[in-house]
């Protein structure tokens, strides 16, 4: 497995305060001017610090670096939350992952995102989120079309223990699921194949089941793969027949993903003797 180096200086610039988040607008952090709330829609760890895609009222997409412990808490994904700031250095792009570098630059982290309470005015129910049931630990799921992809775990899964499954079929049916795997329970390292991998801005995972010669891949990740080099995030699944692809399909909507160094070592998650490729 390839090493994943994620270096961070925790520090505050001398004489600049934290900035508490409004219900709406924007707030200056040193020169840069940011927004102040927005709905969470992915986060992944990378290389310096915790990466949020987040949408705002209108839905137009923005990103924003954060820090570790923001990743930390998946639940997030989904919500809409205030942001509040810091200025703090991080390890300069120049380092290249180099953890002996000295080079560092100022940044405008996300320290805390508080959820709103959107209780007034509630909405109805919310679209079924993924296949996995209330005994469960979701993940990842996201929804690609008319279908989702959920991967679900027992929540003792762990080494030699508990069970990871892989769920695919039409969202809001009452349809048989048309893909299960493994079909009974099966210990995740026996289930499953996986990897944490680094790009250049980010990094990224993905998790692999196999059925004979077919392959089901599902992978979430982030990088510097925009026109010029802005941060992109890839969501979605990849299927394969014999090394082949066979369909791609893209996560249209919000992505949950516990995907990650710390989930993979927890329940003895290895890659296997074939590369993934994020798909562009």
């Amino acid at each position: 497995m390839r090493t994943r180096t994620i270096v961070m200086i925790a520090a505050l610039i001398g004489g600049v305060s934290s900035a508490a988040a409004q219900d709406s607008g924007t707030v200056k952090i040193g020169d840069a001017t940011k927004r102040t709330s927005g709905t969470i829609t992915a986060m992944n760890i990378g290389d310096v610090a915790c990466y949020l895609t987040l949408k705002d009222e209108r839905g137009a997409a923005f990103e924003e670096m954060a820090t570790f412990g923001i990743c930390e808490k998946p639940a997030l994904v989904g919500k809409r939350v205030t942001l509040t700031y810091q200025l703090s250095k991080v390890i300069s792009a120049e380092c290249a992952g180099d953890v002996n570098c000295k080079k560092t630059r100022t940044v405008a982290l996300v320290s805390a995102a508080r959820v709103v309470d959107s209780t007034a005015g509630a909405k109805p129910a919310a679209p079924q989120k993924s296949f996995c049931t209330p005994a469960e630990v979701v993940i990842f799921s996201c929804r690609t079309g008319t279908r989702m992809v959920s991967v679900c775990a027992s929540k003792d899964a762990g080494l030699n223990k508990g069970y990871l499954q892989y769920r695919f079929g039409k969202v809001d049916s009452s349809e048989p699921l048309e893909i299960t795997l493994p079909e009974g329970q099966v210990a995740p390292a026996k289930a499953a194949t996986g990897e944490v991998v680094s790009f250049a801005g980010g990094g990224g995972t993905w998790l692999r089941f196999t059925k004979a010669a077919v392959t089901y891949t599902v992978y979430s990740g982030i990088g510097n793969w925009g026109p010029k080099g802005e941060k992109r995030t890839k969501e979605g699944l990849v299927v394969e027949r014999a090394g082949n692809p066979v369909a791609g399909l893209k996560c249209l909507d919000l992505t949950t993903s516990l995907l990650g160094p710390d989930w993979f070592e927890q329940v003895g998650i290895k890659r296997d003797d074939q590369d993934f490729v994020f798909p562009d």
